[in-house]
């Protein structure tokens, strides 16, 4: 498993108390799904919809890489910087 260090925003950051966690995960997938499960309900609906798919209109940045589209299976490594972003709306 990789230690890496995760960036939140908004609705996540809320959720976590804090901007940026440390975490342990194999790949993305595996590192978003762990979010969910960590931060409960809020975040799990924030990253994914109700079949389980990752939200198109969510970002994932790897290094400051924008992964676009989000490949889950993407590996991950000691000391990357992963930034979640999720949807922002208002006006």
């Amino acid at each position: 498993m990789a230690k890496v260090k995760v960036r939140l925003f908004h609705e996540l950051r809320t959720a976590a108390g804090d901007s940026e966690i440390a975490m342990d995960a194999d790949n993305v997938g595996a590192l978003l799904r762990a979010l969910g499960e960590r931060y409960g309900n809020t975040s799990r609906n924030v990253l994914f919809d109700g079949e389980g798919h990752f939200r198109e209109y969510a970002f994932v940045y790897i290094n400051n890489v924008l992964q676009k589209p989000v490949d889950m299976s993407v590996p991950l490594k000691d000391g990357d910087v992963i930034l979640v972003i999720p949807p922002v709306s208002g006006g």
